[in-house]
């Protein structure tokens, strides 16, 4: 489930070596997270804060590619 994602990401992280990757699909879903009327749905609230920490964490670098849902690669420095 989508709002699981947070978690899912701080349980996958350590797993990861410096310069690999993960790589995180949906993560504009379908566009809810811009959108306010999603704001109660847990699980567009999930892939906020999935987004807003992965944007956060100063050990990755990241892009997001609008490609359908959005898919989002990171890289663990």
């Amino acid at each position: 489930s989508k709002r699981e994602s947070p978690e899912y990401s701080r349980k996958a992280k350590p797993l990861v070596r410096r310069g690999g990757y993960i790589i995180a699909d949906n993560t504009l879903w379908d566009g809810h997270v811009t959108d306010p009327a999603y704001d109660r749905d847990a699980q567009t609230c999930g892939v906020r804060l999935f987004n807003d920490m992965v944007a956060a964490d100063p050990e990755v670098e990241q892009v997001m590619v609008p490609l359908r849902d959005g898919l989002t690669l990171i890289r663990k420095l």
